[in-house]
């Protein structure tokens, strides 16, 4: 009986030995050498759980970028207790632009990414820089060219003289006579505008067909922006001989 109690305290003894062994190693490396990443791990998480920076992890597992998966397996370097202070020269400085990436930004350089960054050690995800933010360059590479995109030039007018939106009182028309036709202040008036083009688009007020004493028919169309002072003026759409210089053929 005493010799087997003795074989349990020298069992228990062995298994304390180990136990205390590996908890030691645990807290000098904080991780084991080769740690699988879970669901949520991050870079700077696992750094700052097992001691060392994200700069060493990714120089111990070469091509490592910034994003993880669950499952990826990590050497997990020790005996880095702080970042080790090291980065490239640096060169120029550069003011990112709307719609710069640090991967567009050392394209047009004819470098990678990862020499942009390593001398920018105060951009902690290379997936977030912001318009005017300024960043360094790697020594002798002088800064991109601005990418110039011009404007959007201007589509031709498709409907001249349009009225306000939510306006349902008017119609379309279109001036069907080769010459073009006058705007006038008022049926047979002074003209306001001798500019409505052959084909251009028109809006007509509805209910407004007017037929003067001389049995040529007019309607009040739309001017914006406003001519001398008149939003409306005066369209002929057929004169007293029965010709139409509208499509559609507007009668009294």
């Amino acid at each position: 009986m005493t010799k087997k109690n003795f074989q349990i305290l020298v069992i228990l003894a062995i298994l304390v030995a180990s136990f205390g062994s590996t908890g030691g190693a645990s807290a000098w490396s904080g991780c084991p050498s080769y740690l699988t990443v879970q669901w949520g791990d991050t870079l700077s998480g696992i750094a700052q759980r097992c001691g060392t920076t994200v700069t060493a992890i990714q120089a111990a597992n070469p091509g490592l970028g910034w994003w993880l998966y669950a499952g990826q397996v990590l050497y997990i370097p020790t005996g880095y207790t702080s970042d080790p202070g090291y980065h490239p020269p640096s060169g120029g400085t550069y003011m990112v632009q709307s719609g710069d990436t640090l991967g567009k930004i050392a394209a047009r350089l004819g470098i990678s990414w990862r020499d942009i960054l390593a001398v920018n050690p105060q951009i902690k995800n290379p997936s977030l820089i912001y318009a005017g933010q300024v960043i360094n360059l790697p020594a002798g590479v002088s800064a991109p060219p601005p990418v110039y995109t011009p404007p959007p030039a201007n589509p031709p007018c498709t409907c001249c003289n349009c009225p306000p939106s939510g306006v349902d009182s008017w119609a379309t028309l279109k001036i069907a006579y080769g010459p073009g036709m006058f705007i006038r202040s008022e049926p047979g008036g002074p003209v306001l505008l001798a500019s409505a083009m052959d084909k251009t688009t028109w809006y007509y007020k509805l209910n407004s067909t007017f037929t003067d004493k001389r049995w040529k028919v007019w309607v009040e169309v739309k001017l914006y922006p406003p001519v001398k002072g008149y939003s409306t003026g005066w369209l002929l759409v057929k004169d007293q001989y029965g010709k139409y210089f509208t499509s559609p053929s507007i009668d009294n």
